[in-house]
């Protein structure tokens, strides 16, 4: 036998080399796989959590002469999830409980065609001298038409003139009150193209807070019949925020 023949039966199939560039190529495949699945599970997290959060670390927010502490899980907007100066801060919370939100609660904060069980809060530096309440009286009686119709657990609704700027919209009073009585606003179409909620989210009413906070809170209309609750609850939530 030859020596090239001999050298040519000894060499072996898969060179070291070989082997060695195999491997890599394999390794690197599988560290492009996990990549893949790890991202694609938190891109799947990210949307189903739909923007939400369920942290619960604690954020001072100062608007103007106010300061109040949150936990990231109630403030709506992600962007909005820091401490310091903010011209406003959105938050939400499930009700009754006036939580927010978490897995156990994704369902009810994840809605997307109503929004049964929340209660929307946007907090901002008041831009008038009185609430809702305090400008029942000298303003909005003015633009009510017509008798009042007897409303859900106390209240009077009142049609508001289309004139005045309110189209599609009805007043609810408190039934008897004196001159401050609790009041809202809430749409009777099922959309209004120039304001942000529907009849599912329809009633809107504002109160003051702090030094000198506005609080426009707006919920399903209905949970009208709740208004008591829903009233005492947002105070008190909001009020034990507030830094003193």
């Amino acid at each position: 036998m030859s020596e090239s023949t001999d050298t040519l039966e000894h060499t072996p199939l898969l060179s070291p080399r070989f082997i060695w560039k195999l491997t890599t190529v394999v390794a690197v495949m599988c560290l492009v796989t996990l990549a893949i699945a790890v991202t694609g599970q938190l891109v799947g997290r990210q949307i189903s959590h739909a923007g939400n959060t369920a942290d619960r670390t604690m954020h001072e927010i100062v608007i103007g002469d106010d300061r109040l502490r949150l936990p990231a899980n109630v403030i709506r907007y992600e962007n909005q999830r820091v401490s310091g100066v903010q011209s406003a801060i959105d938050t939400y919370f499930s009700w009754p409980g006036m939580n927010g939100y978490s897995e156990a609660r994704r369902n009810i904060f994840n809605q997307t065609d109503s929004a049964d069980g929340l209660v929307f809060a946007r907090i901002a530096q008041a831009t008038m001298s009185r609430d809702m309440s305090g400008r029942y009286t000298p303003i909005y009686r003015r633009l009510t038409e017509g008798a009042p119709v007897a409303g859900p657990n106390g209240l009077d609704s009142y049609r508001l003139r289309s004139g005045a700027g309110y189209a599609n919209e009805l007043m609810y009073v408190e039934h008897g009150a004196s001159e401050h009585p609790y009041t809202i606003r809430c749409l009777v179409e099922e959309t209004a193209p120039d304001l942000d909620f529907t009849t599912r989210t329809g009633c809107q009413r504002d109160i003051s807070l702090g030094q000198d906070l506005s609080v426009t809170y707006r919920y399903s209309i209905d949970l009208l019949p709740h208004w008591r609750e829903i009233e005492r609850d947002v105070r008190q939530k909001l009020e034990a925020a507030l830094v003193r």
